[in-house]
């Protein structure tokens, strides 16, 4: 395996006393920058695994092969998060000193007193019911998030990170060290005095009362490891994803918690977190099948400006499910395991085996020895995103539940660099002007509304989205200013280098 973070060479092998030196190099740097941050990473023939072997993921069907090693053995097994880090003076800051007035009405909610009108009226607006049963206080759910993180722009971060203050429980971020399709990258939280004070600033985004940790997946598979597997380019993002589950339980995640997957970029409404709290959601009483037990969002999508936007069309993330139903948290004695594409327990689950809600398989060779039926398995984090199976919830008003901003790069070379090298890449993205991006039709939308030119499918402004739902971060005029100028001269200055795009009509 490389050193960590290190870029791939193509060389022949290397000398065993410099890789031995390189080796020291490595583990003595991190020592040095992250010594509060992680313990140790793993290497594929396990011979630094003796620690915290609870956040590796699990050999659920006996000794995995060597392949299968060389997806998930090259986990960090950090058990450090933001409660338990000290902070130097000089990279601490308050996010909270920056909010304007109204701003802060909207994130001073998260006194200890429950306000039971306020939250009744809240509950029924997304047509939930509110808790009848007096025998216990009523209390707040403890929600547990989980996404990727890779290279967000630090305002996306800011804008997610503040609907979401001082409301999770757990933030549990997840660093590679390649993109989805294995073309290195540099770490951005990681190996630097640089990573380290971002790292720092990270940690302090979402609130003193949550606990954020990042952890670091080094992966040393190969593209032809992959073989023939309908959307390759995901299998990383899956594999990356169940290391949420065991950061969650290191936490002391609950049955009777919450958890929710989402990417950076995009966030339900601090409201309607608000609501998944308090309200009686029928997804989250206890108990369930666990064969629909997803509540996601209707999120109102942004393209690349707070200005650029659909009317039409919504996003379907983040997602959340009860804790009884999510891997490692719930019982398997009551949601047996299911079969998967990769080696039957990582990966899509089979057909018939729960994916697109097609349980029959399950049913008769699962459940039927076990005299069992009705009950479906407990969910991989993955799964919790790219599985059906559940309810999307809007507002009653018809206000979205969730935001998504996509594509907020401070440059046209990091949009680049994201349509080459993830999922679904395009070859010639490097190449060609940001409108001519033919295969997506909302950056085609961003470049056109940068330009001025809108339709009846799309916004004309921030201010003519239509409902009572907004983005809290840009309820400040001047980031919203600052966004889209940033995002014309992006357009500018992609014509200037690459031409003016194509003409296209939009067709949606």
């Amino acid at each position: 395996m490389p050193a960590c973070g290190g870029a791939r060479s193509t060389a022949g092998p290397m000398p065993l006393i410099v890789l031995v030196v390189s080796l020291v190099i490595t583990i003595y740097t991190i020592t040095i920058f992250h010594n509060n941050y992680m313990t140790k990473f793993y290497d594929l023939d396990g011979e630094l695994r003796d620690i915290a072997r609870s956040h590796l993921p699990p050999k659920r069907n006996g000794q995995q092969n060597e392949i299968e090693q060389g997806f998930f053995d090259d986990w960090d097994a950090s058990n450090s998060d933001s409660h338990q880090v000290k902070i130097s003076v000089s990279d601490v800051f308050d996010p909270s000193a920056s909010w304007s007035s109204l701003q802060r009405e909207f994130l001073n909610d998260d006194s200890d007193i429950i306000n039971v009108e306020e939250e009744r009226k809240r509950c029924a607006s997304y047509g939930f019911g509110f808790p009848t049963n007096t025998a216990m206080p009523l209390r707040r759910r403890r929600l547990f998030y989980g996404a990727l993180i890779a290279s967000d722009s630090a305002e996306v971060i800011k804008a997610t990170s503040m609907e979401q203050y001082n409301i999770f429980h757990t933030v549990s971020l997840i660093e590679s060290n390649t993109t989805q399709n294995l073309t290195p990258k540099k770490w951005r939280f990681f190996g630097s005095e640089d990573a380290s004070k971002e790292l720092n600033w990270l940690y302090q985004l979402f609130g003193p009362k949550t606990k954020v940790s990042v952890g670091y997946y080094v992966t040393s598979q190969r593209k032809d490891q992959i073989g023939d597997y309908e959307d390759f380019e995901l299998v990383q993002e899956y594999f990356q994803r169940e290391g949420h589950s065991y950061r969650w339980k290191f936490n002391g995640m609950r049955p009777d918690d919450i958890a929710i997957i989402g990417d950076i970029d995009e966030t339900f409404s601090r409201d309607f977190l608000r609501a998944l709290q308090i309200c009686d959601v029928p997804q989250f009483r206890p108990g369930q099948s666990c064969r629909a037990p997803k509540v996601f969002a209707s999120t109102l999508n942004f393209e690349s400006s707070t200005e650029c936007s659909w009317n039409n069309r919504r996003w379907w993330h983040p997602d959340a499910i009860l804790g009884e139903c999510v891997d490692q948290i719930g019982d398997t004695g009551l949601h047996p395991l299911t079969k998967r594409e990769r080696w039957e327990s990582h990966g899509k689950r089979l057909n018939g085996y729960g994916h697109h809600e097609d349980y029959s398989f399950y049913d008769a060779k699962v459940l039927a020895g076990l005299n069992m039926e009705g009950q479906g398995p407990l969910w991989l984090p993955h799964e919790i995103r790219t599985e059906q199976g559940g309810e999307r919830v809007s507002k009653k008003d018809g206000s979205p539940t969730g935001y998504h901003f996509h594509n907020f790069f401070m440059s046209g070379e990091e949009i680049r660099f994201k349509y080459s090298t993830y999922g679904h890449a395009d070859p010639y993205a490097r190449v060609k002007s940001l409108g001519d991006f033919g295969h997506d039709s909302k950056l085609m939308m961003a470049v056109m509304c940068a330009l001025g030119n809108h339709t009846e499918n799309t916004e004309s402004s921030f201010e003519s989205i239509s409902g009572t739902s907004r983005p809290i971060y840009y309820l400040n005029e001047e980031a919203r200013q600052a966004r889209h100028n940033l995002w014309q001269d992006i357009v500018r200055r992609d014509e200037e280098e690459y031409g003016q795009p194509q003409q296209r009509m939009m067709e949606e």
